[in-house]
């Protein structure tokens, strides 16, 4: 279906543009929403116009965004994160994360496809970033990724404890091997005694059974050297 953008439709196309689109894409999308329209031959006449208007008002845009540009150059994109102790990240900085940033600075929106990031940013620091803020207009960020106060705190929490703890503490939480195999051999010795106690006791039970055996065999003895005597 060939249409008639009546705005910019990035990176489709500009307002005045004449182009074949999907028949889907232009009833579902551009023609409810007021981008385009179809290019009857009515429509058509309209085209030189809006072409000229579009291009004034990219010509006004542009230099609005220059001068965005001018002001971002001199300043740091400071973005707060969460970050372990080392200064690494637990997750990354985005493009929309940065996009936000600079709305904020700027008071306008920044597409955030613009940003392009070279690579993952995973650590504290400080990086140099390439970002196109309109057509024409371009600019480079530098941002300086922080960690944010929960994350300071946490890590200084963490650094203070192990001067905190006492030595004992200490050989609990990481015990030497000195230590694991100190406990290792105790634990057999208490085995050994224990196997020990038990044979002792076994043996002593053997010998009161032999010792009551043996009384009761001289008892009969004497009885049958008594008897004999008699006769």
């Amino acid at each position: 279906m060939k249409v008639l953008f009546l705005q910019d439709v990035r990176p489709t196309a500009r307002a005045g543009d004449v182009k074949e689109v999907k028949v889907g894409f232009a009833r579902n999308y551009l023609i409810p929403q007021g981008y385009a329209v179809l290019a009857t031959e009515h429509e058509l006449r309209r085209a030189a116009k809006l072409r000229q208007q579009a291009e004034d008002r990219r010509l006004v845009e542009a230099k609005e965004w220059q001068d965005v540009a001018d002001v971002l150059k001199d300043q740091k994109v400071r973005i707060e994160v969460r970050t372990g102790p080392t200064g690494r990240l637990y997750g990354s900085v985005t493009n929309t994360m940065l996009a936000a940033e600079l709305a904020v600075m700027s008071g306008r929106e920044i597409d955030r496809k613009g940003i392009q990031i070279p690579a993952p940013i995973r650590a504290t620091g400080e990086y140099k970033i390439p970002a196109r803020l309109v057509e024409g207009v371009s600019a480079t960020l530098i941002v300086e990724v922080v960690a944010d106060s929960a994350s300071i705190e946490l890590n200084k929490q963490m650094e203070e404890a192990p001067a905190l703890m006492t030595e004992e503490d200490t050989n609990v939480l990481d015990p030497s091997f000195e230590d694991v195999l100190a406990a290792a051999e105790a634990e057999i010795d208490a085995t050994a005694a224990e196997g020990s106690e038990v044979e002792s006791t076994e043996g002593d039970e053997g010998s009161e059974g032999e010792s009551d055996s043996s009384d009761d065999s001289s008892d009969d003895a004497s009885d049958d050297s008594e008897e004999k005597s008699e006769e």
